[in-house]
């Protein structure tokens, strides 16, 4: 099996990443909840209340992230 490495800035990039719960009090705003469904069977929330103009950062919990769980080598 082919392993694919893919650098992001963001969890947005990330092929596991879904928006839900769209919501806003009034018309101008866009919210959306961030989540993470790389475990179908147990999903995370990235965070909360996400608008166009947030930097979330890629959460430490991330279980793809090679920077977060240390999977690089020196090769």
């Amino acid at each position: 099996m082919a392993k694919i490495i893919v650098e992001i800035s963001n969890c947005s990039q990330c092929p596991h990443w879904k928006a839900e719960n769209f919501y806003s009090t009034d018309g101008w705003d866009r919210m959306e909840d961030w989540m993470c469904n790389y475990d179908p069977d147990n999903k995370r929330k990235i965070a909360g209340g996400v608008e166009w103009h947030d930097k979330i950062a890629i959460p430490d919990w991330c279980k793809i992230s090679l920077i977060n769980n240390k999977q690089i080598t020196n090769e």
